[in-house]
Protein backbone atom coordinates (compact mmCIF):
# COMPACT_ATOMS: atom_id res chain seq x y z
CA UNK A 1 0.00 0.00 0.00
CA UNK A 2 2.83 2.42 0.72
CA UNK A 3 3.42 2.73 -2.67
CA UNK A 4 0.59 3.54 -4.13
CA UNK A 5 0.48 6.42 -1.79
CA UNK A 6 3.96 6.96 -2.58
CA UNK A 7 3.13 7.62 -6.28
CA UNK A 8 -0.37 9.35 -5.22
CA UNK A 9 2.70 11.91 -3.17
CA UNK A 10 4.15 12.09 -6.89
CA UNK A 11 1.35 13.30 -8.77
CA UNK A 12 1.09 15.99 -6.40
CA UNK A 13 4.95 17.01 -6.68
CA UNK A 14 4.15 17.74 -10.47
CA UNK A 15 2.08 20.07 -9.93
CA UNK A 16 3.03 21.91 -6.58
CA UNK A 17 5.89 23.79 -4.77
CA UNK A 18 6.00 24.23 -1.47
CA UNK A 19 3.64 26.77 0.33
CA UNK A 20 3.78 29.19 2.61
CA UNK A 21 3.38 28.65 5.96
CA UNK A 22 -0.27 30.54 6.81
CA UNK A 23 -2.64 28.50 9.33
CA UNK A 24 -2.40 27.88 12.78
CA UNK A 25 0.96 29.82 13.15
CA UNK A 26 4.17 28.04 12.67
CA UNK A 27 4.45 26.39 9.17
CA UNK A 28 0.85 25.34 9.74
CA UNK A 29 -0.95 25.91 6.43
CA UNK A 30 -4.81 25.35 6.96
CA UNK A 31 -5.63 27.85 4.08
CA UNK A 32 -4.46 25.76 1.17
CA UNK A 33 -6.60 23.26 1.80
CA UNK A 34 -10.41 23.87 -0.05
CA UNK A 35 -11.84 27.36 -1.78
CA UNK A 36 -15.34 26.97 0.17
CA UNK A 37 -13.63 26.43 3.32
CA UNK A 38 -11.76 29.68 3.06
CA UNK A 39 -14.57 31.52 2.30
CA UNK A 40 -15.47 31.37 5.84
CA UNK A 41 -11.98 31.57 6.92
CA UNK A 42 -11.47 27.76 7.43
CA UNK A 43 -14.59 27.84 9.90
CA UNK A 44 -16.32 24.23 8.97
CA UNK A 45 -15.59 21.92 11.66
CA UNK A 46 -19.34 21.75 12.87
CA UNK A 47 -20.64 22.43 9.28
CA UNK A 48 -18.65 19.91 7.62
CA UNK A 49 -20.99 18.53 4.82
CA UNK A 50 -19.17 18.51 1.94
CA UNK A 51 -16.05 16.69 0.66
CA UNK A 52 -13.62 19.18 2.18
CA UNK A 53 -15.38 17.09 5.39
CA UNK A 54 -12.54 14.45 5.05
CA UNK A 55 -9.95 16.97 6.31
CA UNK A 56 -11.85 19.06 8.72
CA UNK A 57 -13.80 16.95 10.38
CA UNK A 58 -14.77 12.85 8.98
CA UNK A 59 -17.60 12.56 10.97
CA UNK A 60 -19.69 15.15 8.88
CA UNK A 61 -19.50 12.67 5.72
CA UNK A 62 -22.75 10.99 6.61
CA UNK A 63 -24.59 14.83 5.84
CA UNK A 64 -24.20 13.69 2.08
CA UNK A 65 -26.04 12.03 0.03
CA UNK A 66 -24.71 10.69 -3.00
CA UNK A 67 -21.11 10.03 -4.08
CA UNK A 68 -18.72 13.44 -4.61
CA UNK A 69 -15.23 14.26 -6.17
CA UNK A 70 -13.32 17.96 -5.49
CA UNK A 71 -10.47 19.03 -7.41
CA UNK A 72 -9.02 22.63 -6.05
CA UNK A 73 -5.83 24.74 -5.85
CA UNK A 74 -5.27 27.33 -3.97
CA UNK A 75 -2.26 29.76 -5.03
CA UNK A 76 -0.54 31.83 -2.61
CA UNK A 77 1.40 35.25 -2.44
CA UNK A 78 3.17 36.82 0.42
CA UNK A 79 5.46 39.80 0.76
CA UNK A 80 7.40 39.88 3.95
CA UNK A 81 9.79 42.74 4.33
CA UNK A 82 12.18 43.90 7.43
CA UNK A 83 13.56 47.03 8.52
CA UNK A 84 17.02 47.25 10.61
CA UNK A 85 17.52 49.45 13.43
CA UNK A 86 19.38 51.32 11.10
CA UNK A 87 16.12 52.17 8.72
CA UNK A 88 17.51 49.82 6.03
CA UNK A 89 14.90 47.95 4.51
CA UNK A 90 14.88 44.64 2.61
CA UNK A 91 12.45 42.59 0.75
CA UNK A 92 11.88 38.77 0.67
CA UNK A 93 11.95 37.56 -2.76
CA UNK A 94 8.55 37.65 -4.58
CA UNK A 95 7.12 34.11 -4.60
CA UNK A 96 3.95 32.59 -5.77
CA UNK A 97 2.71 28.90 -4.62
CA UNK A 98 0.12 26.70 -6.14
CA UNK A 99 -0.80 24.00 -4.16
CA UNK A 100 -3.86 21.51 -5.29
CA UNK A 101 -6.34 19.32 -3.25
CA UNK A 102 -8.24 16.12 -3.82
CA UNK A 103 -11.19 14.75 -1.82
CA UNK A 104 -12.96 11.99 -2.99
CA UNK A 105 -16.47 10.78 -0.33
CA UNK A 106 -18.35 7.66 -1.17
CA UNK A 107 -20.98 5.37 0.46
CA UNK A 108 -19.82 2.05 -1.47
CA UNK A 109 -23.15 0.73 -0.76
CA UNK A 110 -23.68 0.63 2.82
CA UNK A 111 -26.12 2.33 4.78
CA UNK A 112 -24.79 5.30 7.45
CA UNK A 113 -21.60 4.90 6.31
CA UNK A 114 -19.04 6.78 4.62
CA UNK A 115 -15.62 6.68 3.03
CA UNK A 116 -13.32 9.69 2.59
CA UNK A 117 -10.12 10.38 1.13
CA UNK A 118 -8.40 13.23 0.43
CA UNK A 119 -4.83 14.41 -0.64
CA UNK A 120 -3.69 17.78 0.76
CA UNK A 121 -0.62 19.92 2.05
CA UNK A 122 -1.78 21.51 5.30
CA UNK A 123 1.55 22.12 6.40
CA UNK A 124 4.59 23.88 4.18
CA UNK A 125 7.34 26.51 4.68
CA UNK A 126 8.82 28.57 1.66
CA UNK A 127 11.05 31.57 2.45
CA UNK A 128 13.77 33.33 0.11
CA UNK A 129 16.05 36.26 0.89
CA UNK A 130 18.37 37.47 -1.41
CA UNK A 131 22.28 35.89 -1.03
CA UNK A 132 23.53 39.09 -0.11
CA UNK A 133 20.66 40.60 2.05
CA UNK A 134 20.96 41.03 6.11
CA UNK A 135 19.64 37.35 6.39
CA UNK A 136 22.03 35.66 4.24
CA UNK A 137 24.38 33.98 7.00
CA UNK A 138 21.12 32.51 8.59
CA UNK A 139 18.96 31.96 5.91
CA UNK A 140 18.56 32.65 2.38
CA UNK A 141 16.15 29.88 0.58
CA UNK A 142 14.24 27.45 3.04
CA UNK A 143 11.83 24.83 1.91
CA UNK A 144 9.44 22.78 4.34
CA UNK A 145 7.07 20.45 2.09
CA UNK A 146 4.60 18.28 3.23
CA UNK A 147 1.96 16.20 1.05
CA UNK A 148 -1.20 14.54 3.16
CA UNK A 149 -2.89 11.32 2.16
CA UNK A 150 -5.75 10.93 4.70
CA UNK A 151 -8.42 7.94 3.82
CA UNK A 152 -11.51 8.35 6.52
CA UNK A 153 -14.56 6.28 7.47
CA UNK A 154 -17.55 7.82 8.91
CA UNK A 155 -20.42 6.03 10.56
CA UNK A 156 -24.15 7.98 11.64
CA UNK A 157 -24.72 6.79 14.98
CA UNK A 158 -28.11 8.25 14.95
CA UNK A 159 -29.65 10.98 13.82
CA UNK A 160 -27.85 13.73 15.59
CA UNK A 161 -24.57 11.94 16.20
CA UNK A 162 -21.87 10.60 13.87
CA UNK A 163 -18.40 9.74 14.22
CA UNK A 164 -15.14 9.74 12.13
CA UNK A 165 -11.87 8.25 11.87
CA UNK A 166 -8.57 8.14 9.54
CA UNK A 167 -4.98 7.24 8.82
CA UNK A 168 -2.63 10.45 7.91
CA UNK A 169 -0.05 9.76 5.41
CA UNK A 170 2.71 12.33 5.82
CA UNK A 171 5.60 12.90 3.31
CA UNK A 172 7.86 15.28 3.87
CA UNK A 173 11.00 17.63 1.99
CA UNK A 174 13.04 19.91 3.33
CA UNK A 175 15.95 22.34 1.78
CA UNK A 176 17.39 24.87 3.31
CA UNK A 177 20.48 27.64 2.01
CA UNK A 178 22.52 30.24 3.83
CA UNK A 179 25.95 31.49 3.01
CA UNK A 180 29.26 31.20 5.08
CA UNK A 181 31.25 33.95 6.31
CA UNK A 182 34.86 32.31 5.65
CA UNK A 183 37.62 34.84 6.14
CA UNK A 184 38.92 35.95 2.69
CA UNK A 185 35.70 34.71 1.24
CA UNK A 186 31.95 33.43 0.91
CA UNK A 187 30.98 30.50 1.12
CA UNK A 188 27.85 28.25 0.45
CA UNK A 189 26.09 25.95 2.96
CA UNK A 190 22.83 23.57 1.38
CA UNK A 191 21.11 20.99 3.40
CA UNK A 192 18.02 18.33 1.89
CA UNK A 193 16.45 15.50 3.39
CA UNK A 194 13.22 13.83 3.25
CA UNK A 195 11.23 11.35 4.88
CA UNK A 196 7.51 9.67 5.25
CA UNK A 197 5.27 8.81 8.11
CA UNK A 198 1.55 8.17 9.95
CA UNK A 199 -0.69 9.85 11.87
CA UNK A 200 -4.26 9.61 12.95
CA UNK A 201 -7.23 11.94 12.96
CA UNK A 202 -10.67 11.78 14.79
CA UNK A 203 -14.01 13.94 14.53
CA UNK A 204 -17.26 13.75 16.36
CA UNK A 205 -20.49 15.68 14.59
CA UNK A 206 -23.49 16.37 16.90
CA UNK A 207 -26.56 18.15 15.26
CA UNK A 208 -29.32 18.42 18.14
CA UNK A 209 -31.61 20.42 15.38
CA UNK A 210 -31.87 21.92 12.31
CA UNK A 211 -30.26 25.28 13.45
CA UNK A 212 -27.82 23.81 15.53
CA UNK A 213 -24.69 22.02 15.25
CA UNK A 214 -20.74 21.05 16.98
CA UNK A 215 -17.86 19.91 15.84
CA UNK A 216 -14.61 18.48 16.99
CA UNK A 217 -11.78 17.20 15.26
CA UNK A 218 -8.47 15.64 16.56
CA UNK A 219 -5.29 15.28 14.72
CA UNK A 220 -2.27 13.38 16.22
CA UNK A 221 1.47 14.20 16.23
CA UNK A 222 3.45 12.96 12.88
CA UNK A 223 7.15 12.38 14.28
CA UNK A 224 9.68 12.52 10.89
CA UNK A 225 13.05 11.88 11.10
CA UNK A 226 14.18 12.87 7.65
CA UNK A 227 17.55 11.51 6.05
CA UNK A 228 19.58 13.30 3.61
CA UNK A 229 22.73 15.09 3.05
CA UNK A 230 24.37 18.77 3.89
CA UNK A 231 27.36 20.38 1.81
CA UNK A 232 29.88 23.05 2.15
CA UNK A 233 31.26 24.68 -1.51
CA UNK A 234 33.05 27.37 -2.46
CA UNK A 235 35.41 27.71 0.12
CA UNK A 236 38.48 28.35 -1.84
CA UNK A 237 39.58 31.19 0.26
CA UNK A 238 39.39 31.57 4.50
CA UNK A 239 39.64 28.96 7.34
CA UNK A 240 37.48 26.67 6.27
CA UNK A 241 39.62 25.67 3.31
CA UNK A 242 42.07 24.51 5.82
CA UNK A 243 39.28 21.68 7.15
CA UNK A 244 37.02 21.15 4.54
CA UNK A 245 37.68 20.71 1.04
CA UNK A 246 36.51 23.10 -1.84
CA UNK A 247 33.35 20.69 -2.31
CA UNK A 248 32.25 18.52 0.88
CA UNK A 249 29.02 16.46 1.61
CA UNK A 250 28.12 14.64 4.51
CA UNK A 251 25.02 12.72 5.60
CA UNK A 252 22.60 13.86 8.13
CA UNK A 253 19.50 13.01 9.98
CA UNK A 254 17.55 15.32 11.78
CA UNK A 255 14.03 15.12 14.05
CA UNK A 256 10.84 17.25 13.71
CA UNK A 257 7.54 16.47 15.67
CA UNK A 258 4.26 18.02 13.29
CA UNK A 259 2.01 18.73 16.13
CA UNK A 260 -1.45 17.32 17.57
CA UNK A 261 -3.89 19.75 16.92
CA UNK A 262 -7.81 20.25 18.33
CA UNK A 263 -10.38 22.32 16.61
CA UNK A 264 -13.86 22.87 18.00
CA UNK A 265 -16.69 24.49 15.99
CA UNK A 266 -20.54 25.84 16.59
CA UNK A 267 -22.65 26.23 13.89
CA UNK A 268 -26.23 28.24 13.60
CA UNK A 269 -28.44 28.33 10.95
CA UNK A 270 -31.51 30.71 11.87
CA UNK A 271 -33.34 29.96 8.46
CA UNK A 272 -32.84 27.94 5.69
CA UNK A 273 -30.49 30.77 4.20
CA UNK A 274 -28.02 31.28 6.58
CA UNK A 275 -25.34 29.33 8.25
CA UNK A 276 -22.94 31.10 11.16
CA UNK A 277 -20.19 29.00 12.99
CA UNK A 278 -17.90 29.94 15.30
CA UNK A 279 -14.38 27.95 15.57
CA UNK A 280 -11.13 27.41 18.06
CA UNK A 281 -8.05 25.98 16.50
CA UNK A 282 -5.53 24.86 19.03
CA UNK A 283 -2.25 23.62 17.77
CA UNK A 284 0.27 22.10 20.49
CA UNK A 285 3.46 23.83 18.19
CA UNK A 286 5.57 22.55 21.89
CA UNK A 287 6.85 19.69 19.92
CA UNK A 288 8.87 21.47 18.51
CA UNK A 289 11.91 22.74 21.18
CA UNK A 290 14.86 22.49 19.40
CA UNK A 291 16.80 22.12 15.91
CA UNK A 292 19.36 19.32 15.59
CA UNK A 293 20.84 17.87 13.09
CA UNK A 294 23.43 14.73 13.47
CA UNK A 295 26.12 14.65 11.18
CA UNK A 296 25.91 10.36 10.00
CA UNK A 297 28.84 10.37 7.93
CA UNK A 298 31.52 12.95 10.00
CA UNK A 299 33.81 12.07 12.73
CA UNK A 300 36.91 13.88 12.40
CA UNK A 301 36.48 16.25 15.70
CA UNK A 302 37.78 19.48 14.02
CA UNK A 303 34.99 19.44 11.23
CA UNK A 304 32.69 18.58 13.62
CA UNK A 305 33.30 21.14 15.62
CA UNK A 306 32.35 23.88 13.25
CA UNK A 307 29.24 21.75 11.67
CA UNK A 308 28.49 21.82 15.48
CA UNK A 309 28.57 25.48 16.06
CA UNK A 310 25.27 26.49 17.01
CA UNK A 311 23.73 22.77 16.88
CA UNK A 312 21.52 22.23 18.55
CA UNK A 313 19.48 25.85 18.23
CA UNK A 314 16.93 26.64 20.37
CA UNK A 315 13.43 27.22 19.00
CA UNK A 316 11.07 26.65 22.62
CA UNK A 317 7.46 27.39 20.42
CA UNK A 318 4.48 27.44 22.32
CA UNK A 319 1.22 26.42 21.82
CA UNK A 320 -1.25 28.84 19.84
CA UNK A 321 -4.44 29.38 19.31
CA UNK A 322 -6.76 30.53 16.04
CA UNK A 323 -9.97 32.30 16.80
CA UNK A 324 -12.14 32.10 13.57
CA UNK A 325 -16.24 33.37 12.48
CA UNK A 326 -17.26 32.21 9.41
CA UNK A 327 -20.77 32.57 7.61
CA UNK A 328 -22.52 31.56 4.07
CA UNK A 329 -25.51 33.55 3.10
CA UNK A 330 -27.66 31.28 0.13
CA UNK A 331 -28.90 34.04 -2.33
CA UNK A 332 -30.83 31.64 -4.21
CA UNK A 333 -30.94 28.23 -6.53
CA UNK A 334 -27.18 29.24 -7.98
CA UNK A 335 -25.76 31.05 -5.52
CA UNK A 336 -24.15 30.60 -2.32
CA UNK A 337 -22.12 33.77 -0.67
CA UNK A 338 -19.40 33.65 1.79
CA UNK A 339 -17.07 35.55 4.45
CA UNK A 340 -15.34 35.68 7.61
CA UNK A 341 -12.34 36.51 9.95
CA UNK A 342 -9.78 34.86 11.55
CA UNK A 343 -6.84 35.61 14.21
CA UNK A 344 -3.68 33.29 14.38
CA UNK A 345 -0.79 33.35 17.14
CA UNK A 346 2.34 33.18 16.41
CA UNK A 347 3.83 30.21 18.43
CA UNK A 348 7.81 31.62 17.81
CA UNK A 349 8.88 33.64 20.74
CA UNK A 350 11.24 36.45 19.87
CA UNK A 351 14.50 35.63 21.38
CA UNK A 352 14.40 32.27 18.88
CA UNK A 353 12.77 34.18 15.54
CA UNK A 354 14.39 33.55 12.61
CA UNK A 355 14.24 34.85 9.23
CA UNK A 356 13.76 31.22 7.80
CA UNK A 357 9.93 31.88 9.11
CA UNK A 358 9.23 35.12 9.99
CA UNK A 359 6.03 34.49 11.76
CA UNK A 360 3.86 36.76 13.21
CA UNK A 361 0.06 37.22 14.43
CA UNK A 362 -1.89 37.95 11.76
CA UNK A 363 -5.28 39.07 10.90
CA UNK A 364 -7.70 37.29 7.86
CA UNK A 365 -10.37 38.64 6.04
CA UNK A 366 -12.35 36.22 3.36
CA UNK A 367 -14.62 36.42 0.97
CA UNK A 368 -16.08 33.48 -1.15
CA UNK A 369 -18.73 32.19 -3.22
CA UNK A 370 -20.50 29.57 -4.77
CA UNK A 371 -22.03 28.75 -8.10
CA UNK A 372 -24.48 25.69 -9.40
CA UNK A 373 -23.49 25.15 -12.62
CA UNK A 374 -26.08 22.14 -12.66
CA UNK A 375 -27.17 20.10 -9.92
CA UNK A 376 -24.35 17.69 -10.29
CA UNK A 377 -21.58 20.36 -10.91
CA UNK A 378 -20.82 23.39 -8.30
CA UNK A 379 -17.61 25.47 -8.28
CA UNK A 380 -16.09 27.40 -5.50
CA UNK A 381 -14.28 30.70 -5.80
CA UNK A 382 -12.59 32.40 -2.22
CA UNK A 383 -10.19 35.06 -1.37
CA UNK A 384 -7.98 35.01 1.92
CA UNK A 385 -6.35 38.71 3.03
CA UNK A 386 -3.98 37.66 5.46
CA UNK A 387 -2.25 40.86 7.37
CA UNK A 388 0.72 40.41 9.29
CA UNK A 389 1.08 42.21 12.42
CA UNK A 390 4.07 43.79 12.59
CA UNK A 391 6.74 42.52 15.16
CA UNK A 392 9.50 44.40 16.37
CA UNK A 393 12.65 41.55 17.50
CA UNK A 394 15.84 41.36 19.01
CA UNK A 395 16.75 38.18 19.70
CA UNK A 396 19.94 35.92 20.60
CA UNK A 397 19.45 33.60 16.71
CA UNK A 398 22.12 36.87 15.36
CA UNK A 399 25.87 36.32 15.00
CA UNK A 400 28.49 38.67 14.77
CA UNK A 401 28.35 38.94 10.94
CA UNK A 402 24.72 39.13 10.79
CA UNK A 403 22.19 40.82 12.75
CA UNK A 404 18.70 39.80 12.32
CA UNK A 405 16.80 42.41 14.90
CA UNK A 406 14.17 44.94 13.58
CA UNK A 407 10.83 45.05 12.44
CA UNK A 408 9.09 42.78 10.51
CA UNK A 409 5.98 43.04 8.67
CA UNK A 410 3.71 41.39 5.29
CA UNK A 411 0.60 40.16 3.60
CA UNK A 412 -0.74 37.37 1.77
CA UNK A 413 -2.83 37.80 -0.44
CA UNK A 414 -4.49 33.51 -1.20
CA UNK A 415 -6.96 32.75 -4.22
CA UNK A 416 -9.06 29.52 -4.06
CA UNK A 417 -10.85 27.56 -6.66
CA UNK A 418 -12.47 24.08 -6.30
CA UNK A 419 -14.80 22.37 -8.22
CA UNK A 420 -17.18 19.13 -7.21
CA UNK A 421 -18.88 16.68 -9.28
CA UNK A 422 -21.36 14.37 -7.90
CA UNK A 423 -22.22 11.32 -9.08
Amino acid sequence: MKRYLTIISGILLLCTANAFALGGGGFRNEAALDAEANGMAGCFVAQADSPAAVHYNPAGMVQMEGNYVRVGNTTQAPRNSHTSTAGNESYMQMQTFHIPSIYVVNDIGFEDWKFGLSVTSPYGLGTDWADDSFSRYQATETSLEFYQINPAIAYKVNDVLSVGVGADYMKSYISKHKRINDTGGVGDFHLKGDDDAWGYNVGLLYRPSEQHSFGVSYRSEIEMTYKGHASLSNLSQGIYSAVFPDVYVTGLESDLTVPQSVALGYAYRPDDKWTIEVDIDWTDWTSIQEDYVKWTDETNATRLSILNGGNPAPKDWHASLAYGIGAQYKANEKWTLRGGYLFIETPIPSANFETALPDTDRHGITLGAGYKLREDFTIDVAYFGVLMVERDVTNDVASASSNLDGEYKGYVNVFSVGLTYKY
